[in-house]
């Protein structure tokens, strides 16, 4: 498969590039300097100079390609540069020919707090976290283009880790540099997570299996954010030491992003579930350390 992707060198979209090309398929993806054409030379992956600031330089490029992944956001540009992303990849997937598959990424924020109960993909979207507020609308963009030889799907990560970026990376920097994890409020509400290596399997497992509608990349854990730091913490060597930040301190900070990581979410992948994806990873609770030397590396 010929398979676009915008943000190839981005947190996650460079694991989704280095596991479709680990698989065999040919990837093309934006790089907006010599050091990202680089970095996708080493994935085994061609780079096209350009970036989300340019639609119809994007439409150029992915033209021609069976596959098209957007994994790319650019906070500067904002919102409506991801939606005129993700126009420009749907203009070139329309102008093809054979079955073709466009996957657009989004995220469980989307779901706001769900509750003990919990959501599934077949949960309405009624409260989204303000911070992504406009999402739901590109999510509905994309699945509703699919005609003729092409499918649409989204995927909505959960928390991501992995590496040395990710949402718990922060837990990691705190307990090494003050002695003690730092998290936003306090820490009774819970996450659902995702290690970005099995996150990008589902990509891959999406893109393979031309699958439409959509799919949480969660790993069927949901333990409280007191009960992440906590572990981080030990991991670090800390002994379990952590600091909660108090939300309005956070959101003086942060802003909206500060009360998406107040949010108290139980997610499934049921979807996801019955489509053979399994994460390899455990759980964050029982490999801290293995997350914590990988941060560290």
């Amino acid at each position: 498969m010929r398979v676009f992707v915008t943000g190839g060198t981005g947190y996650v979209g460079s694991a989704v590039v280095r596991a479709l090309v680990e698989a065999g398929h040919e990837v093309t993806s934006l790089a907006r300097s010599a050091a990202k054409e680089a970095a996708l030379s080493r994935l085994g992956a061609r780079a096209i100079r350009g970036d989300l600031s340019d639609p119809a330089g994007i439409a150029r490029a992915a033209r021609g390609s069976d596959g098209f992944v957007h994994a790319a956001m650019d906070y500067g540009l904002g919102p409506p540069a991801d939606r005129a992303a993700l126009e420009a990849l749907l203009e070139a997937a329309r102008q093809g020919e054979g079955p073709r598959v466009l996957v657009y990424t989004s995220g469980v924020w989307v779901l706001g707090d769900t509750g003990p109960e919990g959501a599934d993909e077949s949960t309405a979207i009624t409260h989204p976290a303000a911070a992504v507020a406009w999402r739901p609308a590109h999510e509905q963009l994309a699945l509703g283009a699919a005609a003729g030889g092409l499918v649409t799907a989204v995927i909505r990560p959960g928390m991501v880790y992995g590496g040395k970026g990710g949402l718990l990376a922060p837990f990691f920097e705190t307990a090494v540099k003050d002695g003690a994890a730092a998290f936003v409020g306090e820490g009774r509400n819970r996450w659902s997570l995702v290690h970005r290596e099995d996150l990008a399997r589902l990509y891959l497992r999406v893109l393979e299996s031309r699958a439409s509608g959509v799919y949480h990349g969660v790993d069927g854990e949901a333990p409280t954010l007191a009960d992440l730091a906590r572990a981080a913490s030990q991991a670090a060597g800390k002994e379990g030491a952590v600091r909660p930040v108090p939300l309005e301190e956070a959101r003086r900070g942060m802003g909206p992003m500060a009360d998406a990581l107040a949010l108290d979410q139980v997610v499934r992948g049921e979807a996801s579930q019955r489509l053979g994806w399994r994460p390899a990873w455990s759980g964050f609770l029982a490999r801290a350390r293995d997350a914590f030397r990988e941060w560290a590396a």
